[in-house]
């Protein structure tokens, strides 16, 4: 008769509970190393290792679930296990789609522009690296600049395009209180953007759920946000200038072509910036909350429509110019 094979959960309990010898209770610390290589699949991460007997460390694979054993690094420094941390000996290991990251101290937090500016090009690798090295409170400062340049471009685009858009620069100047209404619900819906991905990831994906980390990570694709709506406008500007929307009936043919093409260039502006900014924000709700990509971008279509709703309601109740919108 084949001998049976060990389960990953009762290789651990075996293991542990042969090695529980004396007031120590060995098992109940943990030491955090850079290398945690795998057998199985190959994998090398940095992450946490529950302290067993013989200067040897336990884990399992974040990646496959495969059981690990390896010697623990000299001058080593055993710790209290952190509040995520969760024990070799669990038998329901969540396999983590960034592998070792979670385990990581976090680092003092930065404003690093570089990790900024790689969002642009690598948004995966920015995030990972700005989840260790941030926090909410350099988000939130971030959010606020860039809502108040988007607020001031909205209230150029306004008065440089008063002609085309039916308002006077007067009427712009006078609407001290809707900028300002503008800036404030920007703000609010990116807030309620950020509780709302992370609600969502966690009750319906099983993610991680963490709030906070879910709006530092999206506060920093606002810029993103910004620049796409700012490219969007000069657009318009560009592709309807010399046009009155007033007075449509009354647009020659090269007016009405002029329209066309400018209307068709701004509508794949718009469904390439969105599909861009979708993949952005995707991989920043991924991160977060540790859930696949496909689960990340169905949460930020959700979580937009709850942002929208709110756009919605200030809408019906203030309505403002064009400019002031996007």
């Amino acid at each position: 008769m084949a001998p049976r094979i060990l389960s990953p959960s009762e290789h651990w309990v075996m293991l542990i509970s042969s090695r529980h010898d004396g007031p120590s209770m060995i098992g109940e610390t943990v030491a955090y190393v850079e290398h945690i290589k795998c057998t199985s699949c190959g994998l090398d991460s940095p992450g946490y290792l529950q302290v067993v007997e013989g200067g040897k460390g336990v884990t399992v694979c974040p990646r496959c679930g495969s059981a690990i054993t390896q010697a623990l690094p000299a001058g080593y420094v055993s710790q209290i296990p952190p509040t995520n941390y969760h024990s070799p000996v669990h038998p329901h290991v969540q396999v983590s789609h960034y592998p070792g990251l979670y385990n990581q101290p976090k680092h003092a937090p930065r404003l690093d522009l570089g990790d900024l500016f790689r969002i642009f090009v690598s948004p995966t690798k920015a995030f990972g690296s700005l989840y260790l090295s941030t926090n909410l409170g350099r988000a939130l400062a971030l959010v606020v600049v860039f809502s108040i340049v988007s607020a001031a471009a909205s209230t150029l685009f306004t008065l440089d395009m008063s002609d085309v858009l039916g308002y006077s620069a007067s009427d712009a100047f006078e609407s001290a209180f809707q900028i300002f209404v503008t800036w404030a619900v920007s703000v609010l819906a990116f807030l309620l953007f950020g509780l709302s991905a992370a609600t969502i990831a966690k009750n319906f994906f099983g993610g991680r759920g963490e709030r906070s980390s879910t709006i530092t990570l999206v506060g920093y694709c606002f810029p993103a946000y910004v620049l796409l709506s700012v490219l969007l406008l000069l657009i318009f500007r560009v592709g309807f200038a010399g046009l009155d929307f007033t007075a449509i009936d009354t647009w020659t043919s090269s007016e009405l072509d002029q329209s066309v093409v400018a209307g068709t260039i701004l509508f794949f502006a718009v469904l390439i910036g969105l599909i861009w900014l979708l993949v952005v924000v995707s991989r920043a709700i991924s991160v977060a909350n540790d859930v696949s990509t496909s689960e990340a971008a169905l949460t930020a279509v959700l979580s937009s429509i709850v942002a929208a709703v709110v756009y919605i309601v200030v809408h019906m109740i203030i309505r403002l110019p064009l400019g002031l919108w996007l």
